[in-house]
């Protein structure tokens, strides 16, 4: 269990940087930016067994950190909401909190939606409701493991095209995949696109009234919020922009099935102990219901040079990112 902690550990930076208070409320900020990526060079990488143990308290792991960071999150806007913080000590905690939701309660959250307990999925859908993206689990689930490394996948980065392109073609095409597929699925039970029925209609629903609730609470509260949202948002889809760029199959040829040389991986120890284990983003789609300690590394599967972190902030720069990349895919394609 102690292997999966280290995003509890990033958490705890967020109560400590308020009670130190200043510019110690950005610790969490700089830690998981540049300590994580730090760490995952220092401690290298693991040897990549599968582990045996189907333990029901690393399981219930993403579970509990996702509800540690709903706390901490609702916390935060309490304190920001009452006025016992600065400008100064609003922003360092919002942008702690935006990315450790971003890249540590995403990562569970994207283990809760994908769990075979109905329990599970709930909670991972509660907490996407909290950052206004509930259509992901529709879009991640009946699209993305569908498509991935497609030219019809909106959430797999293309060769040559850069980060922030993609962001913008990602989270428009996700939620338009998520409309269209509910559109279907009402068609197909004999009712009318805008049916109560409609998740779609449901999750726009549940978060007008979220926004409309926290609007009258306070509009600090509510900007708090949206940045914060909004700073989740463009850390996931920059992990999807890592996880398959530049690998490519047919949509078309039925025979080109999604296979372990389709997504990028890493077998860096702190990545996968930060992100429950989706370094082993190859067995992820092939077991996407899998508990996240069973996940193993596959020979055919192609490495990053880093682990995620690391990727990610290479990702920023565009030009830095394809140099770094093009040859990888290139070689990896001949494989």
């Amino acid at each position: 269990m102690l292997r999966y902690l280290p995003p509890f550990a990033f958490l705890a930076l967020l109560p400590l940087g308020a009670w130190l208070g200043g510019l110690w409320t950005f610790t969490g900020a700089a830690a998981i930016a540049l300590g994580l990526a730090f760490l995952d060079s220092a401690f290298g990488k693991g040897k990549g067994s599968p582990e045996s143990t189907d333990s029901r308290i690393v399981r219930l792991l993403p579970a509990t950190y996702g509800v540690l960071q709903l706390a901490v999150a609702a916390w935060i806007a309490f304190e920001i909401g009452q006025g016992k913080v600065s400008v100064l000590e609003a922003a360092g905690l919002t942008l702690s909190n935006g990315l450790a939701t971003g890249v540590f309660g995403l990562s569970a959250a994207h283990a809760l939606i994908h769990s075979r307990i109905r329990s599970a999925r709930a909670l991972g859908l509660i907490f996407l409701s909290s950052l206004f993206y509930m259509h992901f689990r529709i879009s991640h689930i009946y699209g993305h493991h569908r498509r991935a490394a497609t030219l019809d996948d909106p959430a797999s980065a293309r060769l040559g095209e850069g980060l922030y392109a993609f962001l913008f073609r990602s989270i428009v095409g996700q939620f338009r995949e998520a409309w269209d597929f509910e559109a279907v699925r009402q068609r197909r039970a004999g009712r009318p696109v805008l049916h109560q029925r409609n998740r779609m209609i449901q999750f726009l629903a549940i978060e007008i009234s979220i926004m409309a609730a926290l609007a009258f609470i306070s509009s600090a509260v509510l900007a708090y919020v949206i940045v914060n949202a909004a700073l989740s948002i463009l850390l996931i889809e920059t992990f999807n922009y890592v996880a398959h760029y530049g690998l490519s199959r047919d949509s078309a040829d039925t025979a080109a099935r999604l296979g372990p040389e389709h997504s990028w991986n890493s077998a860096n120890r702190m990545n996968n102990s930060a992100l429950f284990n989706m370094g082993r983003h190859s067995d992820h789609h092939r077991h996407a219901a899998s508990p996240y300690p069973q996940l193993k590394p596959l020979k055919q599967a192609p490495e990053l040079p880093s682990g995620y972190a690391a990727a990610m902030l290479t990702a920023l720069v565009p030009s830095l990112w394809r140099r770094r990349m093009d040859p990888r895919v290139a070689a990896a394609s001949r494989r």
